[in-house]
């Protein structure tokens, strides 16, 4: 760790608990850019961390201060080890992800549990789907046809994502869609419930990115169940009902936290 770029990104006397580095991070071969080089990007800070992006590598943190997240994380595996996992199991699936470079859990002198994520940043590009979303404007049933089959063939694949939320996809330039943001995601068999869910919160963020304001429910359902049809006709499962209720739900927080709109009526 000492000599491979890890180190400039923890406090000192930080001790690793556990690391995974790519070879070409590997001690004494490169060095990660640290927080400060120039070129890196704040792109996210809060109390639970910061991100920053530039020099071709994306920085993630994660910073458990309280007593109870450091016991808590004691039972969990560490966000950047899911993201890690979440990671090569698309990439057998051949659906695009930046490559992770280095995943590191340390604790710092404070007995502060952090976590560190390091992957490849993603070329300029590509296009996040929420975008694509706002432009598509009345043509926004489309994208099931796009968006479904990758959803299904990740689930079918074992890996339950976490967040299928829009601003967590992107497309190349090819055309292919890939994810973003994996450390919610699992590795295993996807449930009935776990489908669905994904999908309802895949569904709704792609109605509200390309919402007015006087689309409601009777404007929703339809979307919904186009999504729900597309999954299903392609061999995939879920409980239409959960569906439907949940998409109101999410649809209805992200107009009134992110858009200043009314709920749906």
């Amino acid at each position: 760790m000492d000599n491979s770029g890890v180190a400039r990104l923890f406090p000192a006397g930080t001790r690793i608990v556990r690391e995974f580095t790519a070879p070409e991070f590997a001690p004494g071969e490169a060095v990660i850019p640290g927080w400060d080089d120039a070129g890196m990007r704040l792109c996210k800070s809060r109390s639970k961390g910061r991100a920053v992006c530039g020099n071709g590598v994306f920085l993630k943190e994660y910073v458990y201060r309280s007593l109870w997240n450091r016991f808590r994380m004691r039972f969990v595996a560490p966000r950047p080890f899911v993201s890690l996992d979440a990671a090569r199991r698309l990439e057998r699936l051949g659906i695009p992800t930046p490559r992770v470079l280095a995943a590191v859990r340390g604790v710092s002198p404070d007995g502060c549990v952090r976590d560190l994520l390091v992957t490849a940043e993603l070329p300029p590009d590509v296009v996040f789907g929420d975008k694509l979303a706002a432009e598509a404007g009345d043509r926004r049933i489309e994208l099931a046809r796009e968006l479904v089959p990758v959803a299904l063939e990740m689930h079918d694949g074992g890996l339950y994502h976490g967040d299928l939320s829009l601003r967590n996809w992107y497309r190349t330039p090819e055309g292919a869609w890939g994810f973003i943001d994996l450390d919610g995601a699992a590795v295993g068999g996807v449930s009935i419930s776990r489908r669905t869910d994904e999908l309802a919160r895949l569904a709704s963020s792609c109605f509200v990115a390309a919402t007015r304001a006087e689309d409601g429910v009777a404007e929703l359902l339809p979307f919904i169940r186009r999504f729900a049809d597309e999954y299903t006709g392609r061999g995939g499962e879920i409980r239409l009902p959960r569906m439907e209720k949940r998409s109101i739900f999410l649809a209805d927080r992200f107009r009134t936290k992110y858009l200043n709109m009314d709920a749906l009526k």
